[in-house]
């Protein structure tokens, strides 16, 4: 049996124990919907159910185990422990089946934000020629280089060519599965223009510019927070353990001794540990405040 057998008999399994009970947790529906995870939500909270269930027997059985021959336990005691244990282990499970969907949701949202501007403006483009919605959106599909861009793309081709839905019941379904709020409203804009005006490439070419202000401005206090950043850098990193080297060594002559620690090993908690520490640090906000553009 291959992995993708298993895959599929395990959420079989699992929506036949726990379908009806996923059912009823539509709160997270939306934030599921525009993660864009193929699966059926209810599938997919089914085997977190399932996933969680099973993780709690396994890991009360070990636990249990554990417990029994490493520590002597009064009874009370010993089911706190082991109850403690597997709920933690099981938690953790649906916290990380809960955080998936989330993080794809976000990832997703930040690599449409970041280049919808060139998309906007592929799309404004093409509309100047005449060319129709669906296929002013298969030229997206064909030539995007952004994944989730290219997915929205091909959903909403595949609602018309495969579903038989029209244009604009396409471009909102296309608009409910979008993380990116912006993608949303331009997607709205599209389709208020086709039940008024019909002016395709008017509101394109104005997205574009408003896209591109939004854009400038980003820069500006995307710049100003790395100026910002940098500072603190010099700071931190250069500026701050030479300090500390002096002082400690200073003190190492004066024969005082911060904590116990020698000056030895404090100047190596501050070579091997500290430096590295804050450099790793600075790299993730960094990341954070980077966009994520191609």
């Amino acid at each position: 049996m291959g992995n993708s057998e298993r895959t599929s008999y395990l959420t079989a399994v699992s929506y036949r124990l726990f379908g009806r009970i996923a059912s009823r947790f539509t709160a997270f529906k939306r934030v599921y919907r525009q993660s864009g995870i193929s699966r059926l939500y209810e599938s997919y909270m089914a085997l977190t159910l399932f996933a969680s269930f099973a993780t709690f027997i396994s890991a009360f059985a070990i636990g249990a185990l554990l417990h029994h021959f490493l520590f002597k336990l009064t009874p009370f005691q010993y089911l706190a422990a082991v109850l403690t244990f597997s709920g933690i282990i099981s938690l953790s499970v649906t916290t990380t089946f809960i955080v998936y969907p989330l993080y794809r949701r976000d990832q997703k949202k930040k690599e449409i934000d970041s280049n919808l501007v060139c998309t906007a403006g592929y799309m404004g483009v093409l509309s100047a020629g005449g060319i129709s919605v669906e296929r002013i959106f298969e030229r997206v599909a064909q030539v995007e280089q952004h994944p989730s861009i290219i997915d929205l793309a091909k959903r909403l081709i595949t609602n018309i060519k495969m579903f038989g839905l029209d244009v604009v019941s396409s471009l909102g379904d296309v608009s409910l599965h979008s993380p990116s709020e912006i993608f949303s409203k331009l997607i709205l804009g599209v389709t208020n223009t086709l039940k008024t005006s019909g002016d395709l490439k008017g509101l394109l070419v104005f997205e574009t510019e408003r896209l591109l202000h939004a854009k400038r401005e980003q820069l500006k206090k995307t710049l100003s927070s790395l100026v910002g950043l940098g500072e603190i850098y010099i700071t931190a990193i250069v500026i701050g353990p030479i300090v500390f080297i002096i002082m400690i060594t200073i003190l190492s002559i004066m024969g005082n001794v911060a904590f116990g620690i020698s000056p030895i090993a404090q100047l190596n908690l501050i070579v091997f540990f500290g430096i590295p520490t804050l450099s790793a640090i600075f790299i993730i906000i960094l990341n954070a405040f980077l966009p994520e553009e191609e």
